[in-house]
């Protein structure tokens, strides 16, 4: 890992990524991408910058694709900055019920 990349995440932040890595036996990190990318989206204000996903996947010891796979495909996860307030609005009969 480099200095500068995980320098980005705060020592509060990696620690809750490890406890999101404790859930899940030790050779499927990957499935602690979308609580590790939840904690480092609240770490940034509600966004993902491409160097906070690259963070995550140096914490996760995991390839970046697959961190930015799971970034890009949610709709949870907001690639740019936004409001503190987020509407969401039903569209369809799965949404509503």
């Amino acid at each position: 890992m480099s200095a500068e990349t995980t320098s980005i995440l705060s020592e509060t932040t990696k620690e809750r990524i490890e406890l999101w890595l404790a859930k899940f036996p030790t050779d499927q990190r990957r499935s602690a991408v979308i609580g590790a990318l939840t904690v480092a989206q609240e770490q940034n204000g509600g966004w993902l910058s491409p160097e906070i996903m690259e963070a995550v996947a140096e914490h996760l010891r995991i390839p970046a694709a697959w961190v930015f796979e799971v970034g890009t495909f949610y709709s949870l996860f907001h690639l740019e900055p936004v409001g503190r307030h987020k509407v969401a609005i039903c569209d369809n009969i799965s949404c509503m019920l």
